[in-house]
């Protein structure tokens, strides 16, 4: 089954009723659903605030995940089966970590890796990082040339070459320059359509709360942060401050709540004691205390090393601002020459959840099952 979920039509009381899905993964795999602890109907078991603290860390997730396959193989004799993991969104940095775990602590060998919409790196999305106004441009152009008709990735070529060239050259000689300032700010304003003014006020270098303000604010509307295709209203309109949630996601969590209770409990047959979290906002997870953000490309080059045969595909959104493409391109073409040609990096019309979308679902759904059948 699947939920339909229409753009601009998306509403919390919008239905939750989900349809037959044309494009299952059943066609040609099996499929094994893993809540991570306080995901889902998933909970503790183990008790106190050591076990609480695993949980809810970087690499006692990743841990606590491989065990869990490991021992699911177990239980249904599976391990000469052959093994692929999938992550989405921070499955970018849990899903290269429980490989890695797999192949080194339970005898686990994987052959494919698919990331949907992952985060690698959050180094470039922290503190005064340049690199995250380079990985978000080309989304942000995307959103705007979308307005006028439909939008591919090759249709960005020219806006990719700007980020990773002069645009990053005039971004690395700083606001004192003011001669490259004002290029970037009145090129990115170019791109965008966002009012010269408000960009050179910037210096040209939008993250992505600002963007989403900037874009469409004569309309008192907000664009997505999961969808930036996705247009909401303001609720603070005048306000100095910006006030808004994701028009793109928080309309989302009734219906796909809704949804998943009544697919697990009246079709399934599945009554669990509990609430159902489709996003759990409320844990206190622990990033790292060290002077590195978290991050997974370690990881992904070990497994792609110790595994010549291991094969990866990711898959991304266009108009995904929570996690945006051009960061993850960026990240893969530093990847050294015996992991570049194991890598497959595709890119759809669509945010975060880009199979939404009938096209993308469709296109990835064969992308995936293309790598499962070699």
């Amino acid at each position: 089954w699947r939920l339909p979920l229409d753009g601009e039509a998306l509403s919390p009381s919008a239905s939750p009723e989900v349809k037959p899905n044309a494009e299952t993964w059943l066609d040609f795999t099996d499929l094994v659903f893993i809540d991570p602890v306080s995901t889902g109907y998933s909970r503790f078991v183990a008790s106190g605030e050591d076990a609480r603290k695993s949980f809810y860390s970087v690499d006692g997730d990743a841990n606590s995940i491989a065990l869990v396959i490991r021992r699911w193989l177990e239980k249904h004799d599976r391990l000469t089966s052959p093994k692929y993991v999938a992550g989405e969104s921070y499955g970018g940095i849990r899903g290269p970590k429980v490989v890695r775990q797999l192949q080194l602590q339970h005898g686990v060998g994987v052959r494919g890796l698919i990331l949907v919409s992952p985060l690698l790196d959050f180094r470039e999305f922290t503190g005064t990082s340049l690199l995250q106004y380079v990985a978000t441009l080309p989304s942000y152009v995307a959103v705007a040339r979308e307005a006028k008709g439909p939008v591919k990735r090759a249709d960005l070529a020219d806006v990719e070459a700007y980020a990773r060239g002069e645009f990053l050259a005039d971004l690395i000689k700083g606001e004192a320059d003011k001669e490259a300032t004002n290029r970037l700010a009145d090129k990115v304003a170019e791109l965008t359509g966002i009012d010269q003014q408000v960009s050179r006020r910037l210096a040209g270098r939008f993250d992505v709360g600002e963007f989403r303000r900037e874009f469409d604010r004569r309309s008192g509307k907000v664009t997505g942060r999961y969808d930036a295709s996705v247009r909401g209203f303001d609720p603070y309109p005048d306000s100095g401050s910006s006030r808004f949630g994701d028009p793109s996601g928080d309309a989302l969590q009734a219906p796909l709540t809704s949804a998943a209770v009544d697919v697990l409990t009246r079709k399934l047959n599945w009554r669990p004691d509990g609430s159902y979290e489709v996003l759990n906002g409320a844990i206190d997870w622990d990033y790292g205390r060290g002077i590195s953000p978290p991050q997974s490309v370690s990881e992904l080059r070990q497994i792609m090393a110790t595994d010549a045969k291991l094969n990866v595909l990711v898959g991304h959104g266009l108009f995904d601002l929570a996690t945006p493409y051009f960061g993850t391109k960026r990240v893969l073409d530093q990847l050294p020459a015996f992991a570049t040609q194991r890598v497959k990096f595709v890119v759809y019309p669509g945010g975060h959840m880009f199979y939404s979308r009938d096209g993308s679902r469709q296109a990835f759904r064969s992308e995936v099952e293309a790598l499962i059948r070699e």
